[in-house]
């Protein structure tokens, strides 16, 4: 009885952990956009402490709005206006350069931030690593050390958003059939979700 009741609690917690992390990410990411233009947008002059949800919806509507008007035409005159004063202030030209190229590999339409998905041998030779190919250095680099190099960024487990960016000559890169999205759920399972086996239904 004691070892059914075991394997009761482990499965209810290995059902249930999702569903609640994910719940409480949504709602602390509700609650911070909620209360992100204070108290007066949020209704409070009609309630005390203002209505839940009307500070995250009109977030949302200001987000829409600003979206719609940068496509118009005299957003991007504007646009180009303000880029070019931006462009002539010798701080702020390098922040705005990197930050658009940023936003354009992730956000534009040459979306191409992760190519695809191979092993390398990090922290040290014998231990693999999963590693997203990204953007080839400029040919300088490669003219350094003789060698062709590939981008290679390695995430840290378990936030695929942190982690470091490696070069390695193309030989040293070992392909794999997963994608994107499967590379991306063992990095933030630390390993734990693993996508099947094709050899396993064959």
């Amino acid at each position: 009885m004691l070892a059914r009741l075991r394997t009761y609690f482990l499965t209810g917690l290995l059902v249930l952990s999702p569903v609640v992390l994910t719940g409480y990410i949504v709602w602390k990411l509700f609650v911070f956009v909620d209360h992100l233009l204070g108290t007066t947008v949020r209704g409070g002059y009609l309630r005390p402490g203002g209505i839940p949800g009307l500070g995250f919806l009109t977030v949302i509507v200001v987000i829409l709005v600003a979206g719609a008007v940068a496509n118009s035409f005299l957003a991007r005159w504007l646009g180009g206006i303000i880029e070019s004063a931006l462009l002539r202030v010798p701080f702020l030209r390098g922040l705005y350069v990197v930050l658009k190229e940023i936003g354009e590999t992730f956000l534009g339409e040459r979306r191409q931030a992760f190519q695809r998905v191979v092993l390398v041998p990090f922290p040290s030779p014998g231990v693999y690593s999963i590693g997203f190919v990204t953007s080839p250095p400029p040919r300088t680099m490669g003219d350094g050390t003789g060698e062709i190099l590939e981008g290679v960024f390695v995430p840290s487990p378990p936030n695929p958003t942190t982690g470091h960016l490696v070069y390695y000559p193309q030989r040293d890169l070992i392909p794999t059939n997963l994608r994107i999205d499967q590379a991306v759920k063992m990095v933030v399972s630390c390993g734990v979700v693993v996508p099947p086996d094709p050899a396993v239904g064959a």
